[in-house]
């Protein structure tokens, strides 16, 4: 495929190769060799499948190490494995994000209305992420 083909011409060769390899997934060299696209054209489309799936009336597109990309119906159990995952890694980034940036703005500027308000704020996000991420 050349340059500047649109997201969901990506994405249509994508669902159906992964529909195709139900319940099996695919990893990402087996999307590139079973689309013939390339790396970078394979993540354009998963990025629009992913937001194109509920309206569509798909199953999530998730992904861990072990199978891949897949969609599966009916696995909630998959769906909140990637869903917790998901969440210990932006809890992760906002965590680091806190240690290595706002922190040490804080400690320069102690008095600053502008930091305390964002330190709290994302104090508050980095509690829910912890949170989604632990949920049973």
């Amino acid at each position: 495929m050349g340059r500047g083909v649109p997201a969901h011409v990506h994405s249509e060769a994508i669902l159906a190769a992964l529909l195709e390899a139900r319940p099996a997934g695919l990893d990402i060299t087996q999307l590139m060799s079973a689309t013939e696209r390339t790396r970078a054209q394979v993540h354009t489309g998963l990025a629009h499948l992913r937001e194109i799936a509920a309206a569509r009336g798909l199953p999530p597109v998730t992904w861990d190490r072990k199978w891949g990309y897949r969609m599966l119906d009916d696995t909630p159990d998959v769906w909140i494995g990637y869903e917790r995952a998901f969440f210990e890694l932006v809890h992760h980034r906002v965590e680091n994000f806190i240690a290595g940036t706002l922190l040490p703005h804080q400690k320069k500027t102690p008095n600053d209305p502008y930091i305390r308000t964002v330190l709290a704020q994302m104090g508050a996000i980095e509690s829910t992420l912890q949170l989604l991420a632990n949920l049973e």
